[in-house]
């Protein structure tokens, strides 16, 4: 039976957008860059993610100037998402995904300018920088309706990272940033050593079914399904599950509440 703390009437959630890249080399499967939140962030504290964010006015702004992206790319809407998954992978870590400009763009100087609170607009502008926003695989749309969390509607990108791994935390937000391979991250939940919340975990254990961004990508492309909304059910023993749906990509599709950490 399903528990009643699902809400299915609860309205749309906070637009957010997250990054995943994929660091290939030597025929390993791909590290992903993950990020440890700050202990003083309200929403998830100190867990392991992928960086990401909020999207805001200034990223639709973008998603409509010709002179920035290829407005031909997808519907505003989904432009302004990639945007701010390039904008929060830079605010956070330092690492700039998706420039199509052929002159060099100093990503340092982005991120000190995001970190006084300048439009990414504006920055773009001023380094002439124009985006390459096909540089972005949608993966999944996570949208959880619980009513005791925060609710956010977070649309989850791939990309391939074939530069630099130096990073470059906003302490401000980010404890550390490690490069991790999907089991390497899973293995360390398991032992409580690090704190990986449910999205996270599920999106952790795909990445790890496809460990190679071309196949991982080949994946996506085959995913259909809408945004991805957990819901809980009570089996005969009274045990309490998180469930998602079964057609969403994700190899495993239920946990027992009992065995996950909690935002």
């Amino acid at each position: 039976m399903h528990d009643g703390k699902l809400k299915a009437e609860i309205g749309p959630g906070i637009a957010a957008a997250t990054l995943i890249l994929f660091a290939e080399g030597d025929g390993r499967p791909a590290e992903h860059l993950m990020i440890q939140r700050s202990e003083q962030m309200r929403f998830a504290p100190n867990a392991l993610v992928f960086p990401g964010g909020r999207v805001d006015e200034d990223d639709h702004h973008i998603a409509g100037d010709p002179a920035r992206v290829d407005l031909g790319l997808a519907d505003q809407v989904d432009r302004a998402h990639r945007i701010a998954a390039i904008r929060e992978m830079l605010e956070e870590v330092g690492i700039l995904v998706g420039v199509a400009t052929s002159r060099a763009v100093d990503a340092a100087a982005l991120q000190a300018g995001l970190k006084q609170k300048a439009p990414f607009s504006s920055l773009l502008a001023d380094a002439g920088a124009r985006l390459d926003l096909s540089a972005l695989v949608p993966w999944a749309q996570w949208h959880p309706r619980f009513e005791s969390h925060r609710r956010f509607d977070t649309r989850f990108y791939i990309a391939r990272h074939d530069g630099d791994r130096a990073v470059s935390v906003d302490v401000d937000e980010v404890g550390h940033a490690r490069w991790l391979h999907a089991e390497q991250a899973i293995a360390e939940s398991e032992a409580g050593t690090a704190k990986v919340i449910f999205p996270t975990l599920c999106n952790l254990e795909r990445l790890a079914a496809y460990p190679a961004f071309d196949e991982a990508a080949a994946h996506a492309a085959t995913i259909t399904r809408g945004p991805i909304s957990p819901f809980m059910e009570v089996d005969a023993e009274g045990e309490r599950w998180v469930c998602i749906p079964d057609d969403g990509g994700y190899p495993r599709t239920r946990r027992a509440i009992s065995t996950l950490q909690m935002p």
